[in-house]
């Protein structure tokens, strides 16, 4: 069961027409039962948001760069699939996970609702909108998606996962470049300026 969505996952496996078609079938069969068994009686009780919390009080990168990924996480994925245990997750509930971060980034619940201005109480005046939904980055996203790969690479040393499940997910696509090449003034007036520094050492 996808825990954002709520619906049902279905498991299947399409086997080619022959003489030993019957044969495969069951085999299929088989592993199809293994697999669903394994997340009915997972490994681990685990859950993502106790994975974070192990992960982050490991992880060696800067102090500013751990203060970054914890309010992420703290801010996008733990509301989200922090409860979810780590047997359940799969392909589709990230490609779900990223889907709900590019539908609204504050994570609302579809219906229609006030914008504060303001996050303690107050009178509402003009300054207090409908919510209109805005998708969360694509470099915030791919940010999201390195911290859970890496804290799932983690979960699989441990062997609290036989495989890392976000390997099969779709990542977030690379924000495009936008390089600002120099302008003809910029360009002209760098010539301009090389040509009397060679003229004033001649």
């Amino acid at each position: 069961m996808d825990p954002l969505t709520k619906r049902r996952h279905y498991l299947r496996e399409y086997i080619r027409a022959g003489p030993d078609a019957r044969a495969e079938a069951e085999k299929a069969l088989r592993r199809l039962l293994v697999q669903v068994d394994e997340k009915r009686n997972p490994r681990t009780t685990a859950t993502v948001a106790q994975l974070l919390e192990r992960h982050f009080a490991l992880l060696e990168v800067e102090r500013m760069t751990k203060s970054t990924y914890e309010n992420l996480a703290n801010t996008h994925i733990l509301p989200l699939i922090g409860k979810v245990k780590l047997a359940a997750l799969s392909s589709q509930v990230f490609d779900s996970f990223y889907a709900e971060l590019r539908r609204c980034r504050t994570h609302c619940n579809r219906r229609k609702a006030i914008g504060h201005w303001k996050t303690t109480s107050h009178d509402c005046d003009h300054r207090c909108r409908p919510h209109v939904c805005k998708p969360l980055a694509q470099s915030t996203i791919r940010q999201i998606h390195v911290i859970l790969s890496g804290a799932l690479r983690r979960a699989v040393r441990w062997q609290w996962l036989a495989r890392n499940p976000i390997e099969h997910a779709e990542p977030p696509k690379q924000p495009p470049a936008k390089p600002q090449p120099p302008t003809r003034r910029r360009l002209h007036a760098s010539s301009m300026h090389r040509g009397t520094t060679r003229t004033g050492r001649c």
